[in-house]
């Protein structure tokens, strides 16, 4: 090996226990995973009204086209 690979090499030893966070510590990263769940379930809620509005179209579109496709009687 090359020096600069000894230099570059990190240790795959076990990882340091965190300290438990403090009551104020805790409550921050609460309040931060319940705003990040909130924005995550209203991104969801978008995307599952874009999805149904682009069915809704395709199928309106396809509709109006058999209808055009049928030959008319006079």
């Amino acid at each position: 090996m090359r020096f600069y690979e000894f230099a570059t090499i990190k240790p795959k030893g076990p990882k340091k226990p965190r300290k438990p966070l403090t009551p104020e510590q805790s409550l921050e990263v609460a309040k931060k995973r319940g705003v990040d769940m909130a924005k995550q379930a209203l991104q969801s809620v978008k995307d599952q009204h874009k999805r149904r509005k682009e069915m809704e179209r395709a199928r309106k579109d396809s509709y109006i086209g058999q209808l055009q496709k049928q030959p008319r009687s006079n």
